[in-house]
């Protein structure tokens, strides 16, 4: 009877640990591939366990378009019920972020945070250019039935990407964008507890959300590291020092370490490019402004091909990244300091190599020209004899024949014939 009861409690133990489960994620970054993976598999976890619900914590200024439909699409086809929360205090939820929350089952924000400014950003200042009229309206489109399909306010929707139109928490509730405000999780699961909601298939389900426990769900290392690396400054960053290494590395022979770090560099960028929109007219522009910098290093400019080149990295940063597929691009404080740095480092760099290329030649017969000898003993019938420099002997010739000259006259190389100096007496 004892056995019988201890399995009972076990296996009423097993039922509680797989049961009222409510699994939590934190975005704190721009919306990129390793974030969007790590939402994407949040919730294909959330509906494998089957837990209560999925909550994301949401702080982001906004991120790349195709990941976000990617993310919206799998948050609209949910099996589980997903609340993002706007948090913490502070926090906004910018462009990319937008869309997350209008997609989510539960929306909340919490006080002092802010949502909308979803308008992609355009190249020039020009809003009415062909290339980025289409894109708003896509975009506007695509919100527009994010907000349909989870009954919120679309008239806001659609005007936070044509007209930029940002709102605070208070804002947000009072014009049906979000459900309610919460100051966390603890309190977004209260308010949520006893609510209705509705799936893409038209069932619905009344949340019993009572004594379920939060476990956060922590993205693995190599999520981590995409997102990290995503990011187009340091995409920016990346490819600065992968070309900084290369050059000082093919410029100083032998120095091992900027090749590595130039070579890691290298990797890193590609890794980057890959998952950032690049555009093409940002990498010509970037490969000029490398081509220029480094022709200092072959051309005496006085620094004028280092400026152009200059000029030409921190265009190349501002075009870099396609603005109609994000909102994310290289900040120009980056741009400025990188590029600036990046030109005076090269140039000073190649200034230095050729002061050094101008100096006298240093080793072998031609480092010996200039040099000053003593003379150990000598042939005036054949104007020769040996002298010793740099405590070696050497064969000498006098290039001026009956010159006066005696053991212990100090006197000076002035050119060299095969393996004999040719010498003049020291003018006293």
């Amino acid at each position: 009877m004892k056995y019988v009861f201890l399995f009972f409690i076990v296996l009423l133990g097993l039922n509680l640990s797989a049961q009222e489960k409510i699994y939590l994620i934190k975005i704190r970054s721009s919306i990129n591939p390793g974030s969007g993976k790590y939402i994407i598999d949040s919730i294909e976890k959330s509906e494998q366990d089957k837990v209560k619900l999925l909550i994301i914590e949401l702080d982001t200024p906004g991120g790349l378009v195709e990941t976000t439909r990617g993310i919206v699409q799998k948050m609209l086809s949910s099996k589980i019920p997903i609340a993002v929360n706007v948090t913490p205090p502070g926090a906004r939820a910018g462009s990319a972020g937008v869309m997350i929350t209008l997609a989510s089952h539960i929306a909340s924000m919490a006080p002092s945070t802010n949502i909308g400014a979803a308008h992609p950003v355009a190249v020039s200042p020009d809003s009415k250019d062909a290339l980025m009229e289409k894109v708003v309206n896509d975009i506007s489109a695509f919100v527009e039935g994010i907000a349909k399909a989870r009954g919120r306010n679309v008239s806001w929707a659609i005007d936070s990407v044509r007209n930029s139109v940002s709102i605070t928490a208070d804002q947000a509730l009072k014009n049906k964008v979000i459900d309610f405000i919460s100051k966390d999780s603890m309190e977004l699961v209260q308010k949520a507890d006893g609510r209705t909601v509705r799936y893409i298939d038209g069932n619905t389900e009344k949340l019993d959300l009572r004594g379920a426990v939060i476990e956060e769900l922590r993205p693995s290392l190599k999520l981590r590291l995409l997102s990290f690396i995503a990011d187009p400054n340091l995409a920016y960053l990346f490819m600065m020092l992968a070309a900084l290494g290369i050059y000082l590395e093919l410029s100083h022979p032998g120095l091992i370490l900027p090749g590595v770090v130039g070579g890691l560099s290298g990797i890193l960028t590609m890794m980057s490019f890959q998952m950032l929109p690049i555009s093409t007219a940002g990498i010509i522009l970037l490969i000029l402004g490398l081509l220029l910098i480094g022709a200092e290093f072959f051309v005496t400019a006085h620094g004028i091909l280092g400026a152009g080149g200059t000029v030409a990295l921190i265009l190349g940063g501002i075009f870099l990244i396609d603005p109609s597929k994000t909102e994310v691009g290289v900040s120009y404080s980056t741009l400025i300091m990188v590029g600036l740095v990046f030109g005076a480092a090269v140039v000073l760099i190649a200034y230095y190599v050729l002061s050094v290329r101008k100096q006298p030649v240093q080793t072998g017969y031609e480092g010996m020209i200039g040099t000053k000898a003593i003379v150990v003993s000598y042939s005036p019938e054949k104007a020769d004899g040996r002298i010793q420099t740099r405590g070696e002997l050497w064969h000498f010739r006098l290039k001026k024949k009956g010159t006066a000259l005696s053991v212990g006259d100090e006197v000076v190389i002035k050119d060299a014939d095969g393996m004999t100096f040719i010498v003049e007496k020291e003018e006293v």
